[in-house]
């Protein structure tokens, strides 16, 4: 059986991808924030009541749009509403992100095994979900994260090799 190589990145090329993963998920973090509170705002509003005020210009212009027609009869026959659970989650986990990824950002050491641990987490309740969805999306973000849990350790073991250098002593003359 052949091992498994996994190429290392240098220590520069590891900092710079770290960078840029952390500002990612600060970014996806901060989406998930804002999403969160668009939802809670929309919660109990049927989508069909959203789509009509949403399109309110257009069925001014035009009340026999049909564009308007056929996306509101789809959403009338498969009506649901929003629920507090969705923005619940996406504020949970947004500032989840952010918070935690200000604070690797700042080489906190405790938060990398913390983040890792949440990262796997996450990845392994994608995983069932992508089992019965089989979401493409929600494939790829399986694969950013399985990324970005590999820099994040490879930027933790960077930080902890540098924290157990002895210090330098100066030799009294």
């Amino acid at each position: 059986m052949s091992d498994v190589h996994i190429p290392r990145l240098s220590p520069q090329k590891v900092s710079f991808v770290f960078l840029l993963s952390m500002w990612w998920r600060i970014f996806y973090g901060v989406l998930r924030i804002i999403l969160g509170f668009v939802l809670l705002k929309l919660v109990g509003s049927s989508f069909t009541d959203l789509l009509t005020t949403l399109m309110t210009h257009e069925i001014t212009l035009d009340p026999t749009d049909a564009l308007f027609q056929f996306i509101y009869t789809l959403i009338e026959d498969h009506s649901f509403t929003v629920t507090y659970f969705v923005a619940a989650y996406l504020l949970f986990w947004g500032t989840i992100d952010v918070v935690l990824s200000v604070q690797l950002l700042r080489n906190k050491l405790w938060a990398f095994p913390v983040s890792m641990w949440l990262m796997i987490l996450f990845v392994l309740y994608a995983t069932y979900r992508v089992l019965h969805t089989h979401s493409l999306l929600l494939l790829g973000v399986i694969v950013l994260d399985i990324f970005i849990i590999n820099i994040v350790y490879q930027k933790y073991r960077l930080l902890k090799k540098r924290e157990v250098v002895p210090p330098v002593e100066i030799i009294p003359t």
